[in-house]
């Protein structure tokens, strides 16, 4: 899992244009396609994919063309819950279709106790603004795969919520430490790296 050190930057008028939307609205209002929801979007997407090297933030899958995982936009408090910070950029990061889709995260509630402020909530999920997930989380090699194993509450929490210690979430692991490990050039690791991608 990544951690992440800041959220995109949005233009201030954007803000303050998406804030003043009731709270009640704003669900409905992340589809509308105004200038103003174009804008945070592209922002925290663009700052997504730079900050987080193109990984989804939470198994670290390859994201865009070349990985064929698709980049998803993710609330981390999700929106069905928490409307009031469907517009809050500390409440997104970039992760696949499989970790945001419906079968894993999608409308889970990460959120045990809910504060005024954002960043004073009590989070379920090992979250990568506020937590360092190296307290929570470890990889460790066992063997072919490389598994991740809980280290508090928070850490097992997000593990089996978000099903990252599943078959395929470990083998991709396992693949990319074996490509880390074996001193291969760049160029010979995108090379393989699409010919994966097309076996997909």
């Amino acid at each position: 899992m990544l951690n992440l050190q800041a959220c995109a930057t949005v233009d201030l008028n954007v803000l303050d244009e998406l804030q003043a939307v009731d709270d009640d609205a704003k669900k409905a209002e992340w589809s509308r396609q105004t200038n103003s929801v174009k804008a945070f979007k592209k922002a925290v997407m663009d700052h997504g994919m730079a900050e987080q090297d193109s990984k989804c933030v939470w198994c670290e899958s390859k994201l865009g063309l070349e990985a064929r995982r698709s980049a998803h936009r993710d609330h981390i408090a999700p929106k069905e819950h928490y409307r009031k910070w469907t517009f809050l950029p500390a409440n997104i990061a970039v992760a696949c279709e499989a970790c945001n889709g419906f079968t894993v995260k999608s409308d889970l509630d990460t959120i045990a106790v809910e504060a005024p402020n954002y960043e004073e909530c009590d989070f379920r999920v090992v979250h990568p603004y506020l937590d360092n997930p190296v307290e929570h989380i470890e990889f460790v090699q066992e063997e072919k795969k490389v598994v991740m194993v809980g280290l508090s509450v928070k850490g097992c929490w997000t593990i089996k919520n978000l099903q990252l210690d599943g078959t395929a979430a470990t083998a991709r692991r396992a693949f990319d430490r074996i490509l880390e490990d074996n001193g291969l050039s760049n160029d010979q690791r995108e090379l393989i790296n699409q010919a994966m991608a097309s076996l997909l």
